[in-house]
């Protein structure tokens, strides 16, 4: 499904037809909504959340990290210190968040 809306997206781009992408957006997102209502069974139990916590955390790590040196780096460097910047303020804005949401799910899971 996700693959034929990118196809059509790709195509509609290339020959110009900006309605054509709007309509297979919004009719991929209904079709697949109408496929998860016929779904009954559990998929997704405990382990694959701590999963996805645990990959989301070594992103944002990784990311963090890599964007800031990268961005200090540029920034020394005097080369391209537009990128510099915007990859350092990135990393910042992600460790905000992070730090946000934090506070936010430690403060719900103690009421």
């Amino acid at each position: 499904m996700t693959s034929s809306i990118g196809a059509i997206v790709g195509y509609s781009v290339c020959t110009g037809n900006f309605v054509l992408p709007f309509v297979a957006v919004v009719g991929g997102i209904l079709a697949l909504q109408l496929m998860k209502r016929r779904v009954e069974d559990v998929l997704e139990d405990e382990s694959i959340y701590r999963i996805s916590e645990k990959a989301s955390r070594r992103v944002l790590e990784i990311f963090g990290i890599g964007s800031a040196l990268a961005g200090v780096t540029l920034i020394v460097l005097g080369k391209h210190q537009e990128v510099g910047y915007a990859l350092a303020f990135s990393a910042c804005i992600i460790i905000l968040l992070y730090m946000i949401f934090y506070a936010y799910y430690s403060m719900r899971s103690l009421d």
